[in-house]
């Protein structure tokens, strides 16, 4: 007859600190604001336009009309999707390209297409490329939710402004396109919702001011949509939460983290040649009322550069929050620079610590029969050996 098993009993703190360990890695976590480091850079197809990332994380460009999609998550090999309908795109490219929050759909801005003037923005389904061109101007643009669409737009000379397109819209020759922020005296920005829903945008090359190029201001969710459904539009200049002023706030991309990314340059004050990083506590803080982030304290604001041999760079930048990577380009080349964010890597403390904890609870659940003792073991080992990797 097989002999029973016998079980060592555990106090309650066992469970306690074993439960601490294994369900609060965050305590572990590195802060991603200091944790981005450049690991690769690759090439997009010749000629890309903007890009953005899929649901999946695979990254989808546009080149002239054509879409390209990367055969798989940090594939870096791109295939062809084929031409957008009735496409009339610059002969710059596009504007921007924005992934919708449920990655079924895409939008894209034609740069005012052959002509400069004919201004549309292309709603597309990722699947098949279906889709419609809605009359709009623009130059930026972010999703709100899977319906409605911000842009940021302005005729040179005058100043920029911030409207909502419903892309539901019947008539996409007119369609509903409200005016949210208005009088920012300047060039258009680019254009970011925090976790929150509240509204980043600035002055993309200052005009008429009071703001200067690369003034960066918050919106709060309430008041935007308050703008949005009964009106009147904000007043950019006397209204807002400043954030940051550098570069020239365009583009703006957050991280899962909060953390705010700024790209483009201001020549006109040597603001160029690097990509802005503002802390996420930093953002809060401006948002709170705590004053705006100073541009010159590195516990703030970091500076990426990726390409030290140009001093001029003019990049973009992007953020994927599947794969926890930032992309940094210059606007004049193909080649996109890699910055990972390194905290979401376990480290050897977050590798030991699931060792360790696994020991404590197979010594405090201890079956005197050797196969169970010797798959307790093997499953600490499997952590320690993950830990030496």
């Amino acid at each position: 007859m097989p002999s029973k098993a016998r079980f060592v009993k555990f106090r309650p703190w066992v469970l306690a600190s074993v439960a601490a360990m294994l369900t609060c890695p965050t305590a572990l976590r590195a802060d991603s604001f200091n944790s981005y480091q450049l690991v690769e850079s690759f090439l997009l197809p010749g000629g890309a336009g903007p890009t953005d990332s899929l649901a999946d994380g695979r990254l989808m460009t546009i080149v002239g009309s054509t879409i390209y999609i990367e055969t798989m998550p940090n594939g870096r090999t791109f295939v062809s999707q084929g031409n957008l309908p009735q496409a009339d795109i610059a002969s710059f490219g596009a504007a921007f390209l924005r992934v919708s929050p449920d990655g079924a759909k895409f939008a894209v801005g034609n740069n005012g297409g052959a002509s400069f003037s004919n201004f549309q923005i292309g709603i597309f389904n990722v699947s098949n490329l279906t889709g419609t061109w809605f009359t709009a101007a623009h130059y930026d643009a972010a999703w709100i939710d899977n319906t409605k669409l911000a842009i940021t737009a302005g005729d040179f000379g005058s100043p920029a402004f911030v409207t909502v397109l419903d892309v539901k819209s019947p008539n996409p020759n007119v369609p509903d396109n409200r005016t949210i922020i208005s009088n920012i005296g300047g060039a258009s920005a680019g254009i970011a919702f925090d976790a929150a829903g509240n509204l980043y945008t600035g002055n993309g090359f200052q005009g008429s001011g009071p703001s200067g190029t690369g003034a960066t201001k918050e919106f709060s969710h309430s008041t935007w949509l308050a703008a949005y459904t009964s009106g009147p539009h904000i007043n950019f200049e006397p209204s807002g939460t400043s954030i940051v002023d550098v570069l020239s706030a365009s583009p703006l991309a957050f991280d899962g983290d909060g953390n705010l990314f700024i790209g483009g340059g201001d020549f006109s004050a040597n603001d160029i040649d690097f990509v802005a990083i503002t802390r996420a506590s930093a953002v809060s803080a401006a948002v709170s009322g705590g004053g705006a982030i100073n541009p010159a304290d590195p516990s703030q604001l970091r500076r990426l550069d990726p390409d030290t041999s140009n001093n001029s760079n003019f990049y973009s930048v992007n953020t994927n929050p599947v794969l926890h990577e930032v992309y940094v380009r210059d606007l004049s080349g193909d080649r996109v620079y890699v910055y990972l964010d390194t905290s979401s890597i376990p480290t050897i403390s977050q590798w030991g610590a699931a060792a360790f904890a696994l020991g404590v609870l197979c010594a405090g659940t201890i079956v005197l029969k050797g196969r169970q003792v010797l798959g307790c073991q093997r499953a600490a080992d499997n952590a320690s050996n993950a830990e030496a990797a």
